[in-house]
């Protein structure tokens, strides 16, 4: 039966939270469905994820879908919901956090937003990343959602009237009688721990919200662990689908490019022309791609070519397309791309860097769930999902996780546990 739910607002936060269970040995659940229907579920399944999609729409409707799961999840008698935010409080936390705690008929829910490992810490009730304020980071430059505000009770306030409280040092607070959110801070892997180990017994840990870094100490905390699964056989090449335009990600790309892995851009004209991928230049870019993963450990298609993002922008404004039709023309080429690529029989790993990205793939395709396996890299998830009928592979990240030096460090290791793999068959 279902021990544990997991609500998440995009779906890379889903897979990057969901694979904490599943890498311990959960038997664990991701599906794209708000409306799905708990009562389906094999009894193996220890863990549900749902993915909402509801990080750019507005906060009333995120609200609602929030809260129908959570009753839902209430009447299934599922015993711990967590309410995954994003690592630097982008979309409606404040929100959906209420809508769970409205939902469930506790007087209460711990939110530990910190991430120590990947540099988001929390200190006073302020939310850093990488030691600067949330607002003040480049997270607060976002052009599809930007974060506003550095300190966590205001983000709420702007969403929800329910009551915050910040817990700066657990042994100074005596909480058990504090209603509505409770803010934990948190700078270190240690304090992740304590908050851990206090909240481990009794209802107190019943409602949790938090991203994947406090998700990686559900599994013991809330005793839903078994057999740890193994690394399925890659390929070792790899064809990366890059729709992000966070730095971060430029980044990455970037560092690729200047060890000389073949990097594909498309124009704003391409990724904003929904009718581009029945046209020949389309064709010929897909058969350039399926040329170069063969020969290459490493293939990079883009979105962001040079003079971007302002080129896309410019090109948006000149042609009346709106941010919101920016954000899913893209991804919808993208995906079909993608699309394309797979059913003329690519020979790679596929890697898609972005929530967005991810979904839109999913959705265009018919995906219904996909099963995360492990991480490759701290926020780097390797999943298996349902193509068209047949088991295929993906890697998935938020635009803002890892290092510069990223994809070549995934291309060693798929390439070590190909090599291993052909050993052992041999």
């Amino acid at each position: 039966m279902i021990k544990l739910l997991i609500i998440s607002d995009d779906f890379t936060g889903a897979l990057d939270t969901g694979v904490q269970l599943s890498a311990g040995g959960a038997a664990t659940y991701v599906t794209l469905d708000s409306e799905f229907n708990m009562s389906d579920l094999s009894p193996d399944i220890d863990v549900l994820v749902i993915n909402t999609e509801t990080r750019h729409v507005d906060r009333d409707e995120a609200y609602k879908t929030v809260f129908s799961i959570a009753s839902r999840a209430r009447k299934a008698g599922i015993p711990y919901v967590y309410k995954k935010t994003d690592s630097v409080l982008r979309g409606n936390i404040g929100a959906e956090i209420a809508a769970v705690l409205d939902a469930s008929g506790y007087k209460k829910i711990h939110f530990i937003p910190a991430y120590p490992e990947m540099g988001r810490i929390t200190k006073d009730g302020v939310h850093y990343a990488d030691g600067v304020p949330i607002a003040e980071s480049i997270f607060g430059k976002d052009p599809f959602e930007p974060v506003l505000y550095s300190d966590i009770p205001s983000i709420i306030a702007s969403q929800t009237t329910t009551p915050t409280h910040v817990i700066s040092h657990l042994e100074d607070h005596d909480w058990g009688d504090m209603e509505g959110i409770l803010i934990h801070d948190s700078a270190t892997s240690e304090d992740m721990e304590t908050i851990a180990q206090t909240l481990k017994a009794g209802e107190s840990s019943c409602l949790m919200a938090g991203c994947a870094g406090f998700g990686a100490l559900l599994p013991d905390m809330l005793g839903i662990q078994g057999r740890k699964p193994g690394i399925p056989v890659l390929s070792p090449h790899m064809f990366i689908a890059c729709a992000s335009i966070h730095l971060v990600s430029l980044a990455q790309c970037d560092d690729a490019r200047e060890k000389g892995v073949p990097q594909y851009c498309l124009t704003p004209e391409e990724k904003l022309d929904r009718f581009w991928m029945e046209k020949e230049s389309a064709n010929v870019l897909a058969q350039e791609i399926l040329r170069s993963c063969k020969e290459n450990p490493v293939v990079i298609l883009n979105a962001n070519g040079p003079g971007e993002p302002e080129a896309t922008y410019e090109y948006a404004r000149e042609n009346g397309i709106s941010q919101e039709q920016l954000r899913t023309h893209i991804v919808s080429v993208m995906g079909y791309m993608i699309e394309v690529l797979l059913d003329r029989g690519l020979k790679a790993t596929v890697f898609l860097m972005g929530g967005d990205l991810l979904y839109q793939f999913a959705k265009q395709t018919g995906m219904k769930a996909i099963s995360p396996i492990c991480e490759l890299e701290r926020g780097v998830v390797l999943s298996e999902a349902l193509y068209k009928g047949r088991k295929i592979n993906l890697i998935s990240k938020s635009g803002g996780f890892g290092q510069e030096s990223l994809f070549t460090d995934l291309s060693k290791i798929l390439i070590r546990e190909s090599e291993k793999a052909t050993a052992d068959q041999g």
